[in-house]
């Protein structure tokens, strides 16, 4: 699978102004523009529209619909293709030939297509530049406040072990490491080490949780609502007294006494004591158990122990040299001083392709969901875009759009929920293409199962049927939730 962050927003803007909204403020109508007056000029109006918003504003709506109704953008064309030209220029500048080298990069045709690749297309496709920026700047921010969280949770726990990790915890958070690892080589060492060690020790905690916390003693105390004797009941008990001797919480103490109490009156006492005691059990349980907590912030810890990339400059000079965007940013850059002949015509290439992927940054900010080019050369392909989307109800989307240069428009929107269920409408230009599809379900399906995926259902419909439309966005009672069904 393909884990993208669904958090869409883009928190830091570079100077460069971002040409999909220039395009879209130049175009709009006086009454629009008053609409979008929380921005005075394009900067302050990027800076609003990329705030980390709750819910879309009424320019948000605004802002999307005209980005999506712009001429400009109708016939954006296949980035592929336009990046192919784009390097055949350089490649007939001699002061840009190294350049066509890098640009080469990401020109990935289908066939080649796989999850790695596919993630790193998407990765490196330039509409996550400024996200790659935010997370290096906030990478010892998110240390400090994962470090926090282990100190609160491990506060739960009165074992040895715990209370030294936590004084590790505190000795490290006021440590000169944390403040300079972002800059400095020997520190961003010697914190990952820390941190290794911390990860080891944690480890270790986990392994020696409590008797208090096991899965018996969890057991058995499921056991006291479902016995229907005296006898087992007593049983019960007995062993939950057996295995809570070994425990050293401060609820012990207390939960023993309860345990010889019922013992001695279990055949006079009341279901209520019994019933008491149980919620008491569990209550302890519950509360003191750290484990599922802080094996979640084991696994944090373990993105902060690469010392490369605790370093700001370090992290951001590698991601960055993968990054279309930065790339193309740094080719314009260079273009506008140069005195090439053919500089501006490459410039004019250069351009195109960052519009594409403004275009695509600022419809995933509005849009809350993550909205690229299609990231492959396809020889079929004439234009193509992708979208992913997370619903409330823990339902992830991926909507792809195409236009074939022979079957037309395809129109794919897929649901994936309970890690592999997967639900499938199609909607074709042309019905020689559905006809298509609907010869070759089997081996779609069978290539689904094999990629451990359960498709519940496959609708193809022609775009002009009656009756083809449905918003998958909106509910939770598209397809079937029985078998296997295809509906053409």
């Amino acid at each position: 699978m393909i884990n993208l962050n669904t958090d869409t927003r883009l928190n830091i803007l570079l100077p460069n102004m971002n040409k999909a909204l220039d395009e879209v403020v130049k175009n709009a109508t006086p009454q629009q523009l008053e609409t979008l007056k929380e921005g005075k000029d394009i900067k302050s109006l990027l800076s609003s529209v990329f705030q980390d918003k709750i819910s879309s504003s009424k320019s948000d709506t605004l802002l999307l619909d005209l980005l999506k109704n712009s001429s400009a953008f109708k016939q954006m064309g296949n980035l592929s293709d336009s990046l192919s030209t784009l390097i055949k220029e350089l490649k007939n500048s001699p002061d840009f030939t190294a350049k066509s080298a890098v640009l080469e990069n990401f020109l990935k045709n289908i066939t080649t297509i796989d999850p790695q690749s596919l993630k790193s297309q998407i990765a490196n496709s330039g509409v996550f530049m400024e996200s790659k920026i935010a997370h290096a700047l906030e990478k010892i921010p998110n240390l400090t406040q994962t470090l926090e969280q282990l100190k609160t949770t491990l506060s739960k726990d009165p074992s040895p072990m715990s209370k030294t990790l936590q004084e590790k915890i505190t000795t490290l958070l006021s440590s000169p490491q944390l403040k300079t690892a972002s800059n400095e080589p020997q520190s961003a060492l010697t914190l990952s080490n820390s941190l290794k060690e911390m990860r080891t020790s944690l480890t270790a905690l986990l392994s020696k949780s409590d008797p208090l916390y096991s899965a018996e003693v969890r057991a058995l105390s499921q056991q006291l609502d479902t016995h229907t004797t005296v006898q087992e009941l007593k049983s019960t008990l007995s062993q939950l007294y057996g295995s809570l001797l070994r425990s050293n919480t401060s609820e012990t103490n207390t939960l023993l006494d309860g345990i010889e109490k019922l013992l001695k009156t279990l055949s006079s006492s009341s279901g209520d004591e019994l019933k008491t005691f149980s919620e008491t059990l569990k209550s302890a349980i519950h509360e003191g158990n750290i484990t599922k907590e802080a094996s979640a912030i084991l696994a944090k810890l373990g993105d902060f122990t690469n010392p490369k990339e605790l370093m700001n400059e370090t992290f951001l000079k590698e991601s960055m040299r993968e990054d279309l965007k930065s790339n193309l940013l740094t080719l314009t850059e260079e273009l506008k001083t140069s005195t090439e002949p053919n500089a501006s015509k490459i410039l004019d290439q250069a351009d195109k392709l960052l519009s594409v992927i403004d275009y695509h940054q600022l419809t995933s900010s509005l849009s809350a969901s993550n909205s690229l080019y299609f990231p492959f050369s396809w020889d079929q392909l004439e234009e193509g875009s992708l979208a992913f989307k997370k619903s409330k109800n823990q339902k992830f989307y991926c909507e792809i759009n195409l236009r074939l240069k022979e079957y037309g428009e395809l129109n794919l929107m897929m649901a994936l929920y309970e890690e592999n269920q997967l639900e499938i409408q199609v909607h074709t230009e042309k019905e020689e293409l559905k006809n298509l599809i609907q010869e070759n379900i089997a081996a779609l399906r069978s290539v689904l199962i094999e990629a451990q995926l359960t498709p519940r259902t496959i609708r193809i419909h022609h775009r002009d049927e009656k009756g083809s439309e449905q918003q998958m966005y909106e509910g939770d009672d598209f397809g079937s939730s029985v078998g296997f069904e295809v509906i053409v």
